[in-house]
């Protein structure tokens, strides 16, 4: 066991004696002053069993340390695999069997594996380097690919060991580790390695070749002191909840001794307690109220309770006359206190009269003497009680207002009246928008206030035509009975206007918006369920608006909202049905006019609309809460129909745009995995495309996008340019692609022209490749292999083409670029 791990133990093992003993030399001390006798004498079975307890605890304590280490040593063992393994995948896709020690180093295979490995080690900060291993027919071990790694972690390259291995460099260091890896099996090193370039550890995972035999070894070298630290961490975690438990122990143990010296204390004074005890057991038995002793008219003895209820300290109510505590006119209905109940007026020391209950009996006292036991409580509230039932039943607890219950019934009798006289109302629902912002930012008791605040100045305009109330939360209701649009609008007018200055709340200066729908009798409605459901569709149709506004509800309103919802029920029975379809639109790569990858996009097959673009569905999705299981099946049927794909054609990859919902979900990695499993497509053969407003919450973007990329997806960034990111954090982010949105594709000689080539620039500064959108002219592609834009798509190569036209597409362009190699 090394030293630093044996002090850890030993301090671990001295803390838990220096408690036991310090425990028992207190007890011991507590038990001689309480009680003349040793703890021994005391206790005696409690502490044996601790002491034998205690000794058990510390040997499992030991046993559970070195089990958490053991099991952190498998998670990082295991860890590692799963890395080595997802590059040891990319590595075979990408024909590391075609290198060999007399490869150049100029060989396109060589340079593009030497890149995804470097960028490997800058994307896992874990790793000190990666490189590869072959076996000559000496049966000499050689490098093929190493690049250059910071092993001392200063920031540059120094020193032979960390610059780049040439190819076919013997490797000569025998590791046990290194001959298991060449014979098929995964194998890492039990203990770390220390030189002067700092703690690794080696793991050693094969490359197989097609036919299942192993081609080569890819070794990693991960940074000790990491490992090292996550197997301290566990230590420590073992040590801390062993010692939580046993401090546990001795708790119970040291809680079980005061018991027990308690209860051989109590049995002690039993007998000089019986007298006292009875007294203070009829007192504490009505706790809850004031309890008064009395005799020939004057008081005592009396609890606290009766002192706080009559506001009197205990001396200046003891002796008291009991005429001084009861209203004179009381006094009558005293002969009815005796043995029962009554009830009475009583005064205060202040002076102020309230009224009580009072609950009397006759007590012995001792010595033959006779004395009455009065259990007193204040009834003033129970008999307010009913009268505030009856104001919360019909207003609203904050405001004052008049609640829902009431209104509804209000706006029944003002149509019944406006009936009569054959007069107009008009209903207004009045949101103050806002106030989730104040609530988060400022508490609900700063929320509160700005509500009263509006509400008050509201009061202001209101006249006694006029009933207002709230209707629930931030939404308010007026009626204004005899009314005209023209009213209606004045009144609206008066009621939003409160939001063009602050409301001050303790200093601040908060600002809401007041949204305010409005209905009419007999127009839109004749009864007070529908004019306030068409003034709530009316305010609903301004909550887009960011400004304080009101509108009159139209018919056509109703239409939007039933529009809306039909939709959404097509969009549940399409998904059932399978009315989706995919089109993919294809991406070339310009300089060799390959076709890498091609971009999924979603239509609706509708049976009696037809194709329907994605634009007149995806909003109502997204506000519906469709886009999520829509998007679930976009991903799925790309991965499947890809993974048909790549058996002609291995090269491509599928993009998938994600949505903000589905990239905020928890759930989405883990979903993402089980899709990938379930459609067998290799990780790095599917694209996920976020656009710049995902990631204008950076460091949150940063965390969800390195989950994504642990499982071995790739990831872009679409319509690059219009967005939002900021370019001091384009960098951190871990993305593969930067996708140029086609209004700078359009603008190659207009004023946006200078933009391109720098966003070009500027990703193949931050090392990704770069895809220009919207290319439909033979000008525009000249224009972008002259700026070095690495990929392109848009309707110059193809438009997007069902599954069926683009295997044909893919058949004929292969074709192509044979035939013009073959001509060569």
């Amino acid at each position: 066991m090394p030293k630093g791990i044996e002090y850890e133990y030993t301090l671990f093992i001295l803390s838990a004696v220096f408690l036991v003993v310090t425990a028992q030399l207190w007890l011991h001390r507590v038990a001689k002053k309480k009680l003349l006798s040793s703890l021994f004498q005391t206790a005696p079975r409690l502490t044996g069993s601790f002491y034998v307890i205690a000794v058990v605890l510390l040997f499992s304590g030991t046993i559970y340390i070195n089990y958490l280490e053991k099991e952190q040593q498998k998670e990082y063992e295991e860890g590692a695999k799963n890395v080595a393994r997802l590059l040891a995948d990319n590595l075979t896709s990408m024909h590391h069997e075609r290198l060999n020690e007399r490869t150049s180093e100029n060989d396109k295979t060589y340079l593009h594996i030497l890149q995804l490995m470097t960028r490997w080690q800058n994307d896992h900060p874990e790793i000190l380097s990666v490189y590869t291993l072959k076996k000559n027919e000496r049966g000499e071990h050689y490098f093929v690919v190493d690049p250059e790694a910071d092993y001392n972690r200063n920031g540059k390259i120094d020193g032979k060991r960390e610059q780049r291995v040439p190819i076919g460099t013997v490797y000569r260091t025998y590791l046990p580790e290194l001959e298991m890896a060449f014979q098929g099996k995964f194998a890492m090193e039990e203990h770390p390695t220390t030189d002067r370039w700092g703690k690794s550890i080696g793991a050693f995972m094969p490359i197989f070749k097609a036919d299942g035999t192993v081609d080569a070894v890819l070794g990693i070298d991960y940074d000790a002191n990491t490992y090292l630290k996550k197997l301290e961490n566990e230590r420590q975690k073992g040590m801390w909840i062993s010692f939580l438990v046993f401090l546990v122990w001795e708790a119970v143990y040291i809680l079980g001794v005061y018991a027990q010296i308690g209860r051989k204390l109590f049995a002690k004074h039993k007998q000089e307690l019986e007298v006292s005890e009875k007294r203070f057991k009829r007192l504490s038995e009505m706790t809850t109220e004031g309890i008064i002793v009395h005799a020939h008219g004057k008081v005592i003895e009396a609890n606290k309770a009766a002192c706080q209820l009559f506001g009197y300290v205990e001396k200046e109510i003891i002796h008291m006359p009991i005429q001084d505590l009861v209203i004179p006119e009381s006094l009558k209905n005293a002969g009815r206190c005796q043995e029962g109940k009554c009830a009475i007026q009583l005064r205060r020391k202040d002076g102020t009269i309230f009224n009580a209950e009072v609950v009397q009996y006759e007590y012995d006292y001792g010595a033959n003497k006779k004395v009455n036991v009065a259990a007193i409580r204040d009834i003033t509230e129970r008999k307010n009680s009913k009268e505030k039932r009856q104001c919360i039943a019909v207003h609203d607890d904050l405001t004052g207002l008049p609640n829902k219950e009431v209104l509804h019934r209000a706006i029944a009798e003002k149509i019944q009246e406006a009936s009569c006289r054959r007069e107009e109302v008009a209903v207004m629902l009045l949101e103050i928008s806002g106030m989730k912002t104040i609530n988060d930012f400022y508490g609900y008791s700063v929320g509160d206030q700005v509500l009263l605040r509006v509400v008050e100045e509201w009061k202001k305009r209101c006249d006694e035509s006029i009933l207002l109330g709230r209707w629930s939360g931030n939404e308010f209701i007026a009626v204004l009975s005899g009314s005209t649009k023209e009213k209606a609008k004045a009144l609206a007018n008066q009621l939003s206007e409160i939001a063009d200055e602050p409301v001050v709340v303790d200093g601040l200066e908060l600002y809401v918006m007041i949204k305010i729908g409005i209905s009419q009798y007999p127009k839109d409605g004749t009864n007070a369920k529908t004019l306030i459901r068409k003034a709530d569709i009316a305010r609903y149709k301004l909550r887009q608006n960011a400004a304080s506004q009101f509108l009159f509800f139209e018919k056509p309103m109703t239409r939007e909202i039933q529009e809306k919802i039909a939709t959404e029920q097509e969009l549940r029975r399409a998904l059932e049905r399978e009315e989706f379809v995919l089109y993919y639109q294809p991406q070339i790569q310009l300089d060799t006019g390959m076709v890498t990858g091609m971009e999924a996009l979603i239509r609706w097959n509708h049976p009696e609309k037809g194709l329907i673009s994605p634009y007149a569905f995806i909003s109502v999705a997204e506000q519906t809460g469709m886009i999520i299981p829509i998007n679930e099946w976009v991903i799925r049927m790309a991965c499947q129909q890809t993974k048909q794909l790549l058996k002609d054609f291995p090269n491509l990859s599928v993009s998938v745009n994600l949505s903000p919902y589905e990239f905020e979900n928890r759930r989405f990695v883990h979903k993402l995995v089980k899709l990938l499993e379930e459609t067998g497509i290799p990780p790095h053969h599917l694209d996920l495309e976020i656009t710049e407003r995902m990631t204008m919450d950076t460091e949150k973007a940063i965390a969800i996008l390195k989950r994504l990329k642990s499982i071995g997806v790739t990831i872009s960034m679409d319509d690059f340019g219009t967005g939002y990111s900021s370019l001091s954090y384009l960098t951190a982010l871990p993305i593969d692609r930067l996708k140029i949105d086609r209004s700078f594709v359009r603008n190659i000689h207009g004023k946006k022209e200078a933009i391109l080539p720098a966003i070009i620039r500027l990703g193949h500064n931050i090392g990704v490749k770069v895809l220009a959108e919207g290319v439909e002219t033979e000008e525009e592609v000249a224009y972008l292999k002259d700026k070095h834009c690495d990929e392109a798509q848009g309707y110059y190569f193809a438009p997007p083409l069902s599954y069926e036209e683009l295997i044909v597409f893919l058949c004929e362009h292969h074709y192509k670029k044979l035939h013009v190699q073959e001509r060569k």
